[in-house]
């Protein structure tokens, strides 16, 4: 185990012993808003990240009853603020930012209450540190702090004048190059008033995914669509929440559908989004793999394997009209990318 993480056990131990932190262990454990480096706090942080997620998978609650929470004094509400914070709710992390919640003696207490309800001792506890340790270690390397690694390097979605992706069996619908997995369904619709194809629906079971691409002239595209369609889907009386997790920064939505029973429900969506050089993607996630419960990763790791073909063009048709010269013109923001039949 490396020093950082070995320092961070002797943090956890140091707590389990006496209750509390000595001034000197808070003054080198690191603990930093924007860490430039890893330091055993933000070891401890990710632990505590890992088992919340590994319970709330399992469908375990947190144990809020722990003695080592309640020596902290904190009550049911800020023990779920932290809690969500911790499986990625950005409204909850902005909160405890706010309240002044987030503390290295809380994430510590949290983190021991963890230990304790799972019995993790031992080998298993270094385990945790070392996975914990890799992913701070992506989390401070990384440009966007909720991408935990480089796009267009180490993951994607892939630009097609990267590499990394030539080795992934993709189908080629012109704009969007897209996975072949297993059982998966594909059908391509055209934009509304138009003839063109503009949209992926990509089929697994009962998840769907619909895949957008379009072109953009400045950065943080993603950021300023979620802000449009957040609005959107309130101005639709539904709810909206933005999470941080594998696929970045994404949207999570209930928006009221009407039944087939005639009476008003909640629909759950999910929205994932990527800016890439000169394009945004765009997914929207439906079906059990938007359900909140839901952990399958088929979705983060299909929509990370799409390649965007930002400069595809369709094949003229074979008359040429008045307005199909028009197709040669710079793409505008926010158009967008068009997609063909595959062969």
């Amino acid at each position: 185990m490396s020093d950082v993480s070995s320092a961070a056990r002797l943090i956890l131990e140091q707590f389990g012993r006496s209750g509390t932190l000595s001034d000197t262990t808070v003054a080198h454990a690191g603990w930093e808003a924007q860490p430039a480096r890893v330091t055993p706090a933000l070891v401890l942080v990710f632990a505590a990240k890992i088992l919340v997620q590994l319970r709330e998978e399992d469908g375990e609650p947190f144990p809020v009853d722990a003695p080592a929470v309640a020596a902290q004094g904190l009550g049911a509400g800020e023990v779920a603020t932290m809690v969500s914070a911790l499986t990625g709710d950005l409204r909850a992390v902005e909160a405890g930012r706010l309240t002044g919640l987030f503390s290295l003696l809380g994430i510590v207490a949290v983190l021991v209450a963890l230990t304790d309800a799972e019995d993790i001792r031992g080998e298993d506890l270094d385990r945790l540190f070392r996975a914990a340790e890799e992913i701070a270690s992506d989390f401070v390397r990384a440009e966007d702090p909720f991408r935990l690694v480089e796009r267009g390097v180490e993951i994607g979605p892939w630009d097609a004048g990267e590499t990394g992706w030539q080795e992934i069996d993709l189908i080629d619908l012109g704009g969007l190059r897209i996975p072949r997995d297993p059982g998966v369904k594909i059908q391509l619709n055209e934009g509304e008033g138009s003839s063109d194809l503009l949209e992926a629906v990509v089929l697994r079971g009962a998840t769907g995914i619909q895949l957008q691409a379009f072109h953009t002239t400045r950065d943080g595209a993603w950021a300023r669509a979620r802000q449009i369609l957040a609005r959107r889907v309130r101005d639709l009386g539904g709810e909206v929440r933005e999470w941080g997790g594998r696929a970045g920064v994404e949207l999570r939505c209930d928006v009221p559908v009407q039944q087939e029973t005639g009476s008003r429900g909640l629909q759950s969506i999910r929205m994932l989004g990527c800016d890439g050089p000169g394009w945004l993607l765009r997914a929207t996630v439906t079906g059990e793999g938007a359900d909140s419960g839901n952990h399958d990763e088929w979705v983060c790791s299909y929509v990370g394997r799409v390649v965007v073909v930002p400069l595809f063009r369709p094949a003229p048709p074979l008359k040429l009209s008045a307005t199909d010269f028009g197709s040669g013109r710079p793409s505008l923001d926010g158009r967008p990318i068009r997609l063909r039949m595959p062969d």
